[in-house]
C-alpha cells in the first residue's frame, strides 16, 4: 500500500481528506499531523510516499516546508490542499515540484484526478527503470487533467475527451467486464466508488465508441432507466485503455 501523511491542522478537514483517501482506495494513511514539527518527528521515522500539504500551518507554513527538503536535497511528493489562491503561494508551491494544487473547498471527482497524477509520477518514478520522450513530456507537461497512463517506454496508448482519466476508466472497464447482464449507471458507480455523474460520463464515452449501447429498461413502477449491454463484437476499440 501507499503511505500518506495528512498535514492539516483543522481537525474537520484533516477528517475529509482521510475520508477521500479512503474511499479512493490503494492508499493507507500512515499519520495525521497539524504542523511541520509533527511533520518531522513522523519523517524522523519513516518517510512517506505521499504528502497531502496545507499552506497555513501553526509557525512554517507548507511553503516553508517545501523549501527546507529542497535545501536538504531531499525529495517526498506533495499534493498541496489550501485555502490559499494567491498567484505567489501557487506559483512557489509549482517551483517546488508539488504533484497538484488543490484549493478548498473541492470536490472528489477533482481530488482523484489529483491521486491519478500521483500515481502516474508514482509508477514512472518507481516501477520503469526507462522512459521515452512522449512519456516524459506527458507528465511534465500535464497535459488534460490527468498525466494519462505512464507504460515504461511505450509513452500513452491513447487519447481521452478532457475531463475523463485512463485510470478511472480502467476502473469503470473492470467494473463493466464483471457484469453478465444489462447495468446501470448506478450499479457500477457503486462498484467503483465514484459519483452516479461521473460514472455517466464514462458510460456515454464507451457508448460513443461503440463498446456500449443502451435500451430504455420499463420498470413496473415509476420512470423507466437506461441500461447498458456490452457489444463484445467491438472490444477492440477499449484495447488501447486497458
Amino acid at each position: 500500500m501507499i503511505e500518506v501523511v495528512i498535514v492539516e491542522d483543522d481537525p474537520m478537514v484533516a477528517m475529509i481528506n482521510q475520508q477521500f483517501v479512503e474511499r479512493y482506495g490503494g492508499f493507507t494513511i500512515m499519520a495525521k499531523v497539524g504542523s511541520i514539527s509533527e511533520l518531522w518527528d513522523v519523517l524522523d521515522k519513516h518517510e512517506p510516499d505521499l504528502l497531502l500539504l496545507d499552506v497555513f500551518l501553526p509557525k512554517e507554513t507548507g511553503i516553508d516546508f517545501l523549501q527546507t527538503i529542497r535545501q536538504k536535497q531531499l525529495s517526498i511528493p506533495s499534493i498541496m490542499i489550501t485555502a490559499a489562491n494567491d498567484i505567489p503561494t501557487i506559483k512557489r508551491a509549482l517551483e517546488y515540484g508539488v504533484i497538484d494544487f488543490l484549493i478548498k473547498p473541492f470536490t472528489y471527482e477533482r481530488f482523484t484526478v489529483a491521486m491519478e497524477k500521483f500515481n502516474q509520477y508514482y509508477a514512472l518514478t518507481t516501477k520503469c527503470k526507462k522512459t521515452d520522450q512522449e512519456t516524459l513530456d506527458q507528465l511534465l507537461c500535464q497535459k488534460g487533467d490527468t498525466y494519462g497512463s505512464v507504460e515504461c517506454g511505450h509513452g500513452l496508448a491513447s487519447t481521452l475527451p478532457k475531463g475523463l482519466s485512463k485510470l478511472t476508466l480502467k476502473k469503470v472497464l473492470c467494473a463493466i467486464e464483471q457484469q453478465t447482464t444489462a447495468f446501470s449507471t448506478e450499479h457500477i458507480s457503486k462498484i467503483i466508488g465514484l459519483s452516479r455523474i461521473s460514472t455517466k460520463k464514462y458510460l456515454l464515452f464507451l457508448q460513443e465508441i461503440g463498446y456500449l449501447r443502451t435500451e430504455l429498461h420499463y420498470l413496473s413502477v415509476g420512470r423507466p432507466i437506461t441500461v447498458f449491454y456490452i457489444e463484445k463484437e467491438k472490444e477492440e476499440v477499449i484495447k488501447s485503455f486497458k
